[in-house]
């Protein structure tokens, strides 16, 4: 269902759905967006920036945009930038991680950190405290660089220093205290981590009310994607910016335009915090939830499947993806012996579908984690198909 003229004169809301649109002329207070895969999120959320500026309700340094990856940022910033005449470059659009940059650059002193800090990077954290290990005569066998790093990050992600950490066993206690001498590594050399961009970031707009209150007055309205991404931290941080209403803080009148999809939270292993969305609607009062539930990318079999499927997944905030693309081919699932097995039928049936004349460059293979990929290239390779690996290298 597209808006009437009547109701929707704007040329920015033509061609959005009744919940599309719903979406973007909400009033300025919290929202809670249920985007369903394909449902035209990224559409939704930059035509709510581009709808409040070109209505007067907010200005563009007003604006406090965050999404999980620099491509989404980008797409955001072209898109709008095409929609109105407004220089998209200067606005806080960009992920966590740009924009504590941001942040920390702008207030490096009260940071305790070098005007020129330098940000490290997973690997270079991970020399960096192989550094230290072999300094302090570390065990590297029974207390290996790699889970040290992992025990920091995850630290840090909780919003945790060494004091916060509770350590009862002799093994926690050794890592607290290699992550005491990291952090002193750290500040003696001028350098933080991904991590500790946001936890500094934090602690910065905790620790100085008028700097908190400044960037609470400054923006009105906060826009967050992939919500069922953001760990324990990335939650108090956006809180930083916006308190909850009951709190009574100076943010109150600020508000909070969150999207995400509790039914596409796979990211629990590295910190995030499906829990965060039921925490947002219950501390921030929110009065508004909308379900973006029509597909865009899949045709209906797909979509059943995938419903069925997720139905019997529990404490989920429920929603029914629906598409007006037709039924399309029937799901198949195929049981495989081996991993070597499952790759030679899938050669197998792309040899097929080359023979019905479909172009190769409109066959794709999608797999759970790099690893896997060895196998699949390796029976490509020897049936003489040429392929491309996107998000990731080859192995040959």
């Amino acid at each position: 269902m597209l808006f009437e003229e009547s109701v929707a004169p704007s040329p920015l809301l033509a061609g959005l759905n009744a919940e599309q649109g719903a979406a973007v002329m909400l009033p300025a207070e919290h929202a809670l967006i249920l985007a369903g895969a394909g449902s035209g999120k990224t559409r939704v959320l930059t035509t709510r920036i581009a709808w409040l500026l070109q209505t007067g309700q907010v200005t563009p340094g007003g604006v406090l945009a965050v999404t999980f990856t620099n491509k989404a940022a980008k797409e955001m910033m072209t898109r709008l930038s095409a929609m109105l005449p407004v220089n998209v470059r200067g606005m806080w659009i960009g992920t966590f991680h740009g924009l504590c940059n941001r942040f920390l650059r702008a207030h490096h002193k009260l940071a305790a950190l070098p005007a020129t800090f330098q940000i490290l990077d997973t690997q270079d954290q991970l020399s960096a405290v192989k550094r230290l290990c072999k300094q302090f005569n570390v065990d590297d066998e029974r207390y290996p660089p790699k889970q040290i790093q992992y025990f920091i990050s995850g630290c840090k992600e909780d919003g945790q220093r060494p004091g916060d950490v509770v350590a009862r066993d002799a093994e926690t206690i050794k890592k607290v205290e290699l992550y005491a001498l990291y952090e002193e590594q750290c500040q003696r050399e001028g350098v933080v981590d991904f991590g500790e961009l946001m936890l500094r970031s934090y602690e910065v707009l905790r620790d100085n009310d008028p700097v908190r209150e400044h960037y609470q007055r400054r923006f009105r309205h906060i826009l967050i994607d992939e919500f069922q991404d953001t760990n324990r931290l990335q939650y108090a941080w956006i809180k930083m910016f916006s308190a909850p209403p009951i709190e009574g803080l100076a943010g109150a009148g600020n508000a909070v335009f969150a999207v995400g999809d509790d039914d596409q939270s796979i990211y629990a292993f590295r910190g995030a915090r499906v829990g965060n969305m039921a925490d947002f609607v219950r501390e921030f009062n929110v009065r508004h939830q909308i379900k973006l539930e029509q597909n865009y990318r899949s045709c209906s079999n797909i979509l059943d499947s995938a419903n069925e499927l997720i139905s019997h997944n529990t404490n989920r905030l429920g929603k029914n993806l629906r598409t007006d693309a037709g039924a399309g081919e029937p799901v198949r699932v195929h049981e495989a012996t081996s991993d070597f097995a499952e790759a030679q039928w899938m050669v197998d049936e792309m040899k097929q579908l080359a023979r019905e004349d479909v172009p190769k460059v409109e066959m794709a293979v999608l797999y759970r984690s790099n690893a896997q990929s060895r196998v699949v290239e390796t029976a490509l390779f020897n049936a003489a198909m040429p392929y491309r690996v996107y998000g990731g290298p080859r192995f040959f």
